[in-house]
């Protein structure tokens, strides 16, 4: 059953308005969580060429193998794409879904007519030599779940398409499993091997979520919650997410949390308390970001445990958003404000003002109602790396203890990409560096243009890391560049 005429309308603006957000955060500087929401979904930084590029280190990761893309596909045009955004319209961004010994990238030709892909292919790339091991074409995705269910890779099909349909890609030889269906799937991700599905009318306040196998998607349950949105704020968003084995729903201002072994809701959190951002960290702790309801002024936050019971909260109007977060345990705490908290008690550990930015000075110019931000971007071990862009200064503390391990001026706005131990990798315009976040030093540094010559250098680079590598991409490259260590 496909969505009606007036539906797909708003999808389609959605799905543009959407790609529209992102392509402007990205020049800027981000995390979402994706986007975006782990390392799987690789990390962005906005992209503008280096006049005077550094030279690579020795020890820099070289580049194993490299993919192009037009001679991929045999097609001059042909694009890689990050298969979790579908093909339904161009996110713009490539990417990959890690499949082990196995990269599952989507690769197709731009329409300039409908901003979407034809004649799409997700296209297997063998991670230790970049060997295509296989090519499939799929039909008009509206996304992939960024891990696998059942040991396969799923997708699903746009809402418009007359019978909406589920995919599952089996990653070593690229044959596919289609599963029709009659929902309206919004989301869909995956973790310890079951598949979760998001799907129903957000205008009516009627979305339900069921867990199964691709083949059976209800076969182990299924939870209807009372949350809703208008039609364009439920696509192509962070919409659910099943991270740290704790269920977080998003809609319009609007959050929930589920258990993910029966479906049963933990806590919701509905208007006129509105949550700018959710997010699950460590031992199943959801922080939730609440706001003003035009989600634009941050108020404070609060973090909940796994049964919905309110932890800790801050009124301190400053959020971190972390591209990566990897405590070492459930006994590193956990960032609230300009505090650090218990994840099993909630009692305040010790705050720190490098937690908070400089206060930023008005101008007709100044963007947002907050005057000051969360600076931790990235949790590794027992680390802390903060960056204060307003007050262009970069400080690693001490979870344990809130000491300030060292402190510099900096002006970097590179995005932590891949981590591994003490060892954080960030993008910062085109280059790859490598950090020593308890020490500070810089363990090595990569020009990109270096490593291949590209053409398509006018897109933003994605760099993520696979179990074995890390990955780096453009519209027309993809290259293994070795240990991501």
């Amino acid at each position: 059953m496909g969505l009606d005429k007036s539906t797909r309308n708003l999808w389609a603006a959605a799905l543009v308005a959407v790609v529209t957000v992102a392509g402007a955060v990205i020049t800027v500087i981000v995390h979402e969580p994706t986007p975006q929401q782990e390392v799987n979904i690789p990390g962005l930084s906005g992209f503008t060429t280096n006049p005077d590029p550094p030279e690579a280190s020795p020890d820099a990761p070289a580049a194993e193998w490299s993919l192009d893309a037009a001679a991929t596909y045999d097609r001059r045009f042909a694009v890689f794409r990050n298969p979790a955004y579908g093909s339904g319209f161009d996110s713009g961004e490539p990417g990959f879904v890690d499949a082990g010994d196995t990269l599952v990238t989507m690769i197709g030709l731009v329409n300039q007519q409908t901003s979407g892909l034809d004649e799409t292919r997700l296209v297997g790339v063998d991670a230790d030599t970049g060997t295509v091991r296989w090519h499939t074409p799929v039909e008009s995705l509206g996304g992939c779940a960024d891990s696998l269910a059942a040991g396969r890779m799923v997708c699903y099909t746009t809402p418009y398409e007359d019978t909406p349909t589920i995919l599952a890609v089996d990653t070593e030889n690229g044959s596919v499993t289609r599963t029709p269906t009659d929902w309206t799937i919004l989301a869909l991700t995956a973790a310890d091997d079951w598949l979760y599905v998001m799907e129903g009318d957000p205008e009516s306040d009627d979305i339900r979520v069921h867990s199964g196998i691709p083949t059976d998607p209800d076969t182990r349950w299924s939870q209807r919650f009372d949350v809703g949105a208008a039609w364009e704020d439920a696509f192509g968003g962070h919409l659910m997410s099943t991270d740290h084995g704790q269920g977080v729903l998003e809609l319009g201002g609007e959050v929930a949390g589920f258990d993910l072994a029966s479906g049963s809701p933990t806590f919701t959190r509905t208007l006129p308390d509105c949550t700018q951002s959710a997010r699950a960290t460590e031992g199943g702790v959801v922080v939730r970001v609440h706001s003003d309801c035009s989600l634009s002024k941050v108020l404070g936050s609060e973090a909940v445990d796994r049964t919905g019971r309110v932890l800790a909260a801050s009124e301190v109007e400053a959020v971190h958003t972390l591209a990566v977060d990897r405590p070492t345990d459930t006994t590193i705490p956990v960032l609230l404000g300009d505090g650090a908290y218990d994840r099993a008690t909630g009692e305040l550990l010790w705050t720190s003002p490098d937690l908070v930015s400089t206060p930023r000075v008005d101008t007709p110019e100044s963007y947002g109602p907050n005057t000051t931000q969360g600076t931790a971007v990235a949790v590794l071990g027992e680390v802390a790396l903060l960056r204060d862009y307003e007050g262009k200064t970069e400080t690693a503390l001490d979870l344990r203890s809130g000491e300030r391990l060292w402190h510099r001026d900096s002006d970097s706005y590179g995005t932590v990409v891949a981590a591994d131990g003490d060892t954080a990798v960030t993008l910062d315009s085109d280059v790859l560096r490598a950090l020593d976040v308890r020490s500070g030093d810089e363990l090595w540094v990569l020009p990109l243009q270096t490593v291949i010559d590209d053409d398509a250098w006018d897109s933003t680079p994605v760099v993520a890391a696979a179990d074995t590598r890390l990955v780096y991409m453009t519209s027309g490259s993809m290259v293994g560049l070795g240990s991501a260590k």
